[in-house]
């Protein structure tokens, strides 16, 4: 049978939420991000797990959050997934630091179709703001670090055109 669970994946701003935001209204079953909720969380709160403070900390409760959505998703119908476990390795790796046990096992518990979409670094829409720090020099180490352990765990990529949100949307849907 084949696997219905697709990634969405890239640089941060490029436009990957207001796709997962459009498959959605298609009535896709979809994971959204939740990096932004918890730094929004963590700000509002005082705390320290923010990608700035304690990256290791908050990739791991950021990959423990993605495997729980990934186990509660349904098993027979096409789910789209705004990141994965795999994107906090890159991120790790974009900042040379220590992937944990925990999380290489995570990326063991999800299992994704072999086809990863991702939108590529788009510099006429990419904005920071209090979520979002990274500049696009910043943005672009990300990237290719996405691309390279995706493509190290075995992924085949599929670039997403800087097109339209309705276009790029059936774009993946075509390609699926």
């Amino acid at each position: 049978m084949k696997n219905l669970k697709y990634i969405i994946t890239g640089a941060p701003g490029t436009g990957k939420t207001s796709i997962i935001n459009e498959l959605e209204k298609r009535r896709f079953y979809c994971v959204h991000e939740n990096a932004r909720e918890i730094i929004a969380e963590q700000i509002v709160n005082g705390g320290n797990i923010l990608p700035w403070k304690n990256q290791i900390a908050f990739e791991k409760k950021i990959a423990n959050l993605r495997v729980k959505h990934y186990l509660s998703s349904p098993r027979e119908s096409v789910c789209f997934f705004d990141r994965s476990v795999i994107d906090c390795i890159a991120y790790l790796k974009s900042n040379n630091l220590e992937i944990s046990a925990e999380i290489i096992k995570n990326v063991k518990i999800t299992c994704f179709n072999n086809t990863v979409f991702y939108t590529p670094l788009w510099e006429d829409i990419y904005l920071r703001d209090n979520e979002r720090k990274e500049d696009i020099k910043e943005a672009r180490k990300i990237e290719k670090n996405i691309l390279d352990t995706y493509q190290s765990q075995g992924y085949k990529l599929v670039e997403i055109p800087k097109t339209s949100v309705i276009e790029r949307t059936n774009f993946i849907i075509s390609n699926i």
